[in-house]
């Protein structure tokens, strides 16, 4: 997968200014254009999260959408339906090995973990997530 080649063997591109966006409008015209339900369940979340007290959006730094909840990014969802939710160590791993998510897909084991947002079967799991999130 392009992302992942990317994410892996080309991380120095993100320190060119504008490069990840530019990366992440690839990603969703992606989505847009060949997986439609994806894009559906990624539009639901941020509906659904938006409604939570305090929540806002922002733009990520390395492209995509960042949920913010005061002054600190709790998790950002990418274009291609990668979520990354900052749970605390303790938390991620045991969201890890209940399996409702991954280990980050950059960091590995972190406070970070990833979920795929594939299809509206999705979007309880990646609310849920992102809740946890805001709780912290």
């Amino acid at each position: 997968m392009i992302f992942n080649f990317v994410v892996r063997r080309l991380r120095w591109l993100a320190r060119i200014p504008g490069a990840p966006h530019l990366f992440e409008a690839y990603l969703m015209t992606w989505t847009v254009l060949f997986h439609r339900s994806r894009l559906a369940a990624i539009e639901r979340i941020e509906e659904q999260i938006l409604r939570d007290p305090g929540v806002r959006l922002c733009v990520h730094r390395f492209g995509g959408t960042g949920f913010v909840l005061g002054d600190r990014e709790v998790a950002h969802l990418h274009g291609n339906g990668l979520l990354d939710v900052e749970l605390g160590r303790d938390q991620a791993d045991a969201v890890v090995q209940a399996g409702l998510a991954q280990p980050h897909h950059v960091l590995g084991h972190s406070a970070w973990v990833s979920f795929w947002v594939r299809t509206d079967d999705s979007v309880a799991t990646a609310l849920h997530l992102l809740r946890l999130a805001a709780e912290r």
